[in-house]
């Protein structure tokens, strides 16, 4: 009976019962179920290792980072790391549900529906900063500005990383002298406190008089209450975050052409270039048709799960991505991973990595092209799930769905 049932080629639930065994020289079967076994390429079955209990706390979103080989979890949605030898925690911080992880310019980058984290090795710290309030402003002795209209907004500053400039403050400076001649006036700029406690500089810009372009003023430390602003002749660079937002998180999050990117119903949103805690509100969005089920950056574009097809994304940066639907089935949300080139050959990968995710009739594979490949298209039907996860075991892809 074991002869007459090898070589497997898998399973089969499209064709019909006559059409599942193939003779010749290379003759093969098919079959309508496999349940915890493996099938290899040769077409012998074995059975799947069987799991093992090792802890009974309820880890989820495990996660080991191929930076700095830690492992990490969430616990009702706090992120712990995980000692693997004895399966303890160690708490870091509360990051919320949606959970994701990046590796991107050696730190570890942290979605949570909470918000957007880094992680350096050492440490959890928050990603965005708020935007802050706009400062206070009054006319002031003791100067040499002249009359006329200035704008002063300010950025908070932690360790370096600048967040959005604030709305600016207007305010207009009287005189008794002639308008083109100096008067002995300044700004006296009172500062809000600032509520984040990793917050550690403020920065002030001003604009010229009459002007619109804000340049930088001055950097202070954060306990600063007021600041006078006495003379602009010697202004720093151009603000470069006006108009901007701290980047939000989502139910995905990838990273791709120097941008981090999130997802959340049919929005994919996209940071600044190389400044992944801001967004542009005006611009840095896409709207897809449907809900998404995954994002997977590709080094030609973005594929991106729909609710019944998936379509592949074009463009170097948001305002200018083309959107093309691709005639697959529909993917199963959440199923999608980026593959290594040398698993799928190089003839089909071109030497660039790949999307793979798992739809109604089996696996379908992504190119940076944007090409798609189904493998088990025509022999696997019905497959469906609210949720899955894939992972690379090998050379084999397994899918856990639920």
């Amino acid at each position: 009976m074991t002869e007459r049932l090898l070589p497997l080629a898998g399973i089969n639930n499209v064709q019909d019962d006559d059409e599942l065994k193939r003779g010749g020289d290379a003759p093969f079967l098919f079959v309508r179920d496999a349940l915890n076994v493996d099938i290899s390429s040769s077409g012998k079955v074995n059975l799947r290792p069987a799991g093992e209990l090792v802890t009974s706390l309820n880890y989820e979103n495990l996660w080991q980072s191929p930076l700095h080989h830690d492992v990490f979890a969430t616990l009702d949605g706090e992120l712990v790391k995980v000692n693997t030898q004895t399966w303890t925690f160690e708490n870091l911080t509360f990051v919320g549900q949606n959970v994701r992880f990046e590796v991107i310019n050696n730190l570890v980058y942290i979605n949570g529906s909470r918000g957007l984290f880094s992680y350096n090795g050492f440490a959890v710290s928050p990603l965005t900063i708020d935007t802050p309030a706009s400062p206070l402003l009054q006319q002031d002795g003791n100067g040499t500005l002249k009359t006329g209209q200035y704008g002063v907004a300010i950025s908070w500053l932690r360790n370096g990383v600048e967040s959005a400039v604030s709305a600016i403050s207007h305010v207009e400076l009287a005189g008794q002298s002639n308008y083109d001649q100096i008067n002995d006036l300044s700004i006296n700029v009172a500062l809000p406190f600032c509520i984040d406690d990793t917050v550690t500089d403020v920065a002030i810009y001003v604009t010229q008089r009459n002007g619109g372009e804000l340049y930088k003023f001055g950097t202070y430390p954060v306990s600063t209450n007021q600041v006078s602003i006495h003379e602009i002749s010697r202004l720093g660079k151009l603000a470069e975050f006006q108009h901007l937002s701290p980047m939000p998180s989502g139910k995905f999050m990838k990273y791709w052409n120097g941008r981090l990117i999130t997802a959340e119903r049919n929005v994919i949103k996209f940071s600044e270039p190389m400044a992944y805690h801001l967004y542009d509100e005006r611009h840095g969005y896409m709207m897809m048709p449907q809900r998404i089920t995954f994002i997977q950056p590709v080094d030609g574009g973005i594929w991106v799960g729909q609710t019944d097809h998936v379509a592949f994304l074009t463009g170097a940066q948001p305002k200018d991505m083309s959107y093309t639907r691709k005639s697959t089935q529909a993917p199963i949300y959440d199923s999608c991973i980026l593959v290594d080139a040398d698993l799928v050959g190089d003839d089909v990968s071109q030497n660039s990595n790949v999307a793979l995710w798992l739809a109604e009739n089996g696996y379908v594979l992504g190119t940076a092209t944007g090409q798609i490949i189904q493998y088990q298209a025509g022999k696997l039907q019905g497959i469906s799930a609210k949720l899955s996860r894939s992972v690379r075991l090998g050379r084999r892809i397994i899918t856990a769905v639920t």
